[in-house]
């Protein structure tokens, strides 16, 4: 603190109430009060990594947003990065006028840390939002594709169950014709023998369609075999199929609940930032 001097009314009046103004906000503020030459009075911040513990008879310079605000007769406001003084803050100054002419400037300094580690919050959590989105919006899409996939297997699984069976009453009626050929060459063995040595020849024939009948018959069973075992094969395909459809349907229908939720908590972060950046949005200038 300055020692009592002379000063003008105007400044007299501002140094009786400066001891009050940071008694009015919660916040550690700094506050500076000048004449047009020097600092004459002072609160130091304890948040701040300040050089000096008080800069009362300092002559404000370039930089200064004390002298910026005599210079420009206006308000100014300037943002401060931590690399100054450990802490990021904001400084407004205004000059003081009496009679219009300035005759000195009231500037404040407040911490802005606070916000700033809000707002890095704030932004990482929206991008962690934003990726989660993204990502449930990937896996709906493809578990809709999945859905889909399973539903086409489905048709084609089904439709070759279909081609099997077919296949089946085919092998069925070629079984039913070797039965007949083997009757047939039986009965044409039997009459072979019935007429002797003049049969002979077609004794030989009938064992041939006979062999042709036996074998055709065996093959029929192997091939009826094999298609039971790929009729037990499509099915489990089809069962499979079916529960992937199940499945994806699930998913699907629960991303879908989650979706809304995560809209709303992208909705909620992109909040977080603009209250972040309206911590300290200057809305004196704004009016």
């Amino acid at each position: 603190m300055s020692d009592h001097q002379t000063y003008c009314k105007t400044l007299q009046h501002f140094l009786a109430v400066a001891p009050f103004i940071n008694q009015f906000v919660i916040d550690d503020i700094g506050l500076f009060i000048s004449d047009t030459e020097k600092v004459i009075w002072d609160i130091v911040p304890k948040t701040f990594k300040w050089d000096k513990a008080s800069y009362v008879g300092e002559i404000p310079g370039p930089g200064w947003v004390s002298y910026d605000a005599i210079q420009q007769r206006k308000r100014v406001v300037k943002e401060v990065g931590k690399e100054g003084f450990g802490v990021p803050y904001i400084a407004v100054a205004i000059p003081i006028f009496e009679n219009d002419d300035v005759v000195g400037a009231i500037a404040i300094q407040q911490s802005v840390d606070g916000r700033e580690r809000l707002f890095e919050i704030a932004n990482s959590l929206n991008k962690i939002i934003k990726a989660v989105d993204s990502n449930v919006q990937q896996i709906a899409a493809e578990a809709e594709e999945l859905s889909a996939t399973g539903q086409q297997l489905g048709i084609i699984s089904q439709n070759t169950k279909f081609q099997v069976d077919e296949t089946d009453t085919i092998i069925g009626d070629i079984h039913k014709i070797a039965a007949q050929t083997n009757l047939l060459g039986l009965n044409a063995a039997i009459e072979a023998a019935r007429v002797g040595v003049h049969g002979q020849g077609f004794s030989v024939v009938a064992d041939e369609v006979r062999k042709l009948a036996k074998t055709s018959s065996g093959s029929s069973k192997n091939i009826q075999v094999t298609l039971k075992k790929i009729q037990e094969a499509v099915e489990q395909i089809n069962a499979a199929v079916n529960e992937m459809a199940l499945v994806s349907d699930h998913q699907a229908a629960a991303l879908t609940e989650v979706t809304p939720s995560v809209n709303e908590l992208s909705k909620l972060a992109d909040s977080i930032v603009k209250l972040a950046k309206d911590l300290t949005t200057d809305h004196y200038a704004r009016s």
